[in-house]
């Protein structure tokens, strides 16, 4: 009998501990056994080491561990794991969330009777609340997931489809598509449109997954991040004009707002093949939007 290729999941945290013991039981009760444990803290301010710490020598489980004494943020973390993995698919998961027991049995067994042209795959996840208790869905994984994969090549362009602690990774091909980019918040979506490029992705459409919603709003100067770092990757991996219509609106919005367009975005979108050009003229030239129905005429 073939023996199990071995799958490396990787727990990350910062400030989780009310979270982790839940997410560890569940990685022991997968059916799936070739697993290798990497244990990572960004120096959480909490309990957070004690508890995985506690947890490994009451379940007399092996991990390897990567605890930081000082924050480095969560790009930097994974970076440093990505050096420690051994199997041959790989895991990332934030310490609040957990697994359904045959999450990773099933996507193994896809992405093994699938071969190397798929790079990825993904589930569908329950959503539930600090108190574990299953909420109403967050989004719905299943109108694009089940599209034929060449099809939803496309459809990540328009926006990231994918929840992140569901993903299964072949190793190689996370180290080919390069390190995590502490540039960006959004780094999962950064490394689908990566593997996207060069590979197809999967789906299996049943929740293997338990995401966790907390209470706290986003702030909106981070959501305004997000927003932005979403147009410029867009921008970035847009090689057919797929998702135009996003990145114009984007654009267009802000200039007729009047509001201040990051040169970091606007150099990308200077050279973006489908880009507006009257827009790219009223941006670079600080044509005032009340001015911008006149410029039009020109061009």
């Amino acid at each position: 009998m073939k023996e199990k290729e071995i799958v490396s999941i990787v727990v990350c945290c910062y400030n989780q501990e009310k979270y982790i013991r839940e997410c560890l039981n569940s990685i022991k009760a997968q059916t799936y056994s070739s697993i290798q444990l990497i244990l990572a803290d960004d120096a959480s301010q909490d309990k957070s080491v004690e508890v995985f710490e506690a947890w490994l020598e009451e379940n007399n489980y092996i991990a390897t561990t990567n605890f930081h004494q000082k924050n480095t943020g969560l790009s930097a973390m994974l970076n440093e794991c990505i050096e420690l993995v051994e199997g041959k698919y790989v895991k990332i998961i934030a310490a609040d969330d957990f697994l359904h027991p045959e999450a990773i049995e099933k996507c193994i067994t896809k992405l093994e009777n699938l071969g190397n042209a798929y790079g990825m795959i993904f589930t569908d996840t329950y959503a539930i609340d600090d108190n574990s208790s299953i909420i109403s869905d967050i989004a719905d994984y299943n109108t694009t997931g089940t599209l034929e994969p060449i099809v939803f090549r496309d459809e990540l362009l328009k926006g990231n489809r994918i929840p992140a602690l569901t993903v299964v990774m072949r190793t190689d091909v996370l180290k080919e598509t390069g390190k995590y980019d502490s540039k960006f918040l959004v780094e999962d979506y950064y490394r689908w449109l990566k593997i996207n490029e060069k590979y197809f992705i999967s789906y299996i459409p049943e929740k293997l997954a338990y995401y966790r919603i907390h209470t706290q709003n986003i702030s909106a100067v981070k959501a305004e991040r997000i927003n932005l770092e979403f147009a410029m990757l867009q921008t970035m991996f847009d090689k057919k004009g797929i998702a135009r219509h996003k990145i114009n609106g984007f654009v267009q919005d802000k200039y007729l707002a009047n509001q201040k367009i990051p040169q970091e975005f606007f150099a990308l979108y200077k050279n973006y093949p489908f880009n507006i050009k009257r827009l790219v003229f009223c941006v670079q030239y600080h044509v005032p939007p009340s001015m911008y129905k006149i410029a039009c005429k020109y061009f």
